[in-house]
């Protein structure tokens, strides 16, 4: 009977490994946070399918990939292609991500440290800050090629695009400026709190809002533009802050993507393989006499 059952303990335990092997080898991450039906009744929204960008792998539901060697940072839209652009910071380069497939196209190999990035509809260019390099790469989205590379402040973190004058502001945390983009030139550099970080453009009032992080201040920065001349300024307001923050780690790990796609049903249809096998072992042992 100790036979017997010290037995079966082995068999179920080499099964419950066997089955996670299949999922490792599948490119599935074992550790999941959420089913995909997880949170459906929530009105607003649940995660559907999770894209594992160090191997192009499409899951359902929301899975938690511990082994996160890409480390994507900044994510646009580019509507005139239907792609979305995701800065890889640890492999210095930007996925691009087809959404009608949700998979991974091509990876743009840009500056180091890739962090930001935003998108011009004036031009169809994809600006990325490239945070260890002080640059910003310019990606053609029609060739998800890199057409220039802009030197701009230390350490830039994240770009927003004005449509009232067309350009790009970029906030260099390093230096303590925002550089002002146009096109592929850069036209201006506004001093403004310590690191700054955050930056939105508010189209009510056109006013570009900056966050510096290390001052506990918000810089609002007023632009015109006219045939003649163009106008830049800034005004800071207070805030609080209690904390110092550290700048990003700079372990690069290099990464390569693949373009295949797991298909859950044939994940499925091993898993049932092995469960059938295992009842089967089950009953064998029980039939066996010690």
């Amino acid at each position: 009977m100790v036979w017997r059952m010290t037995k079966r303990g082995k068999l179920i335990g080499m099964i419950f490994v066997s089955i996670a092997i299949l999922f490792l080898a599948f490119g599935l991450p074992v550790t999941a946070n959420g089913s995909q039906n997880s949170g459906q009744n929530n009105p607003g929204g649940y995660v559907k399918y999770t894209l594992d960008l160090l191997n192009n792998t499409l899951i359902n539901g929301n899975f938690v990939n511990k082994n996160n060697a890409v480390e994507p940072w900044g994510v646009a839209y580019d509507p005139s292609n239907g792609y979305i652009y995701v800065t890889d910071y640890n492999s210095n380069t930007v996925s691009v991500i087809n959404g009608a497939t949700n998979t991974v196209i091509a990876n743009i190999t840009v500056g180091s440290k890739p962090w930001g990035v935003a998108y011009d509809p004036s031009n169809g260019y994809i600006y990325v800050t490239n945070f260890a390099s002080g640059t910003v790469s310019v990606i053609n989205g029609a060739t998800n090629t890199v057409i220039a590379t802009i030197t701009v402040g230390s350490n830039p973190s994240v770009g927003v695009y004005d449509p009232s004058n067309g350009y790009i502001y970029v906030t260099d945390s390093g230096s303590g400026t925002v550089s002002v983009i146009n096109g592929a030139t850069v036209i201006a550099n506004i001093t403004v709190g310590r690191w700054p970080e955050g930056v939105a453009y508010d189209p009510s009032n056109g006013y570009i809002y900056v966050a510096n992080y290390l001052s506990g201040t918000v810089s609002i920065i007023a632009t015109s533009v006219s045939t003649i001349s163009t106008s830049i300024s800034s005004v800071t307001t207070s805030t609080t802050s209690t904390s110092t923050k550290p700048t990003p780690s700079s372990v690069t790990t290099s990464t390569t993507s693949t373009s295949s796609v797991v298909p859950t049903l044939v994940v499925a249809v091993v898993v049932v393989v092995v469960v059938v096998a295992l009842i089967v072992a089950l009953l064998m042992i029980k039939r066996r006499k010690p």
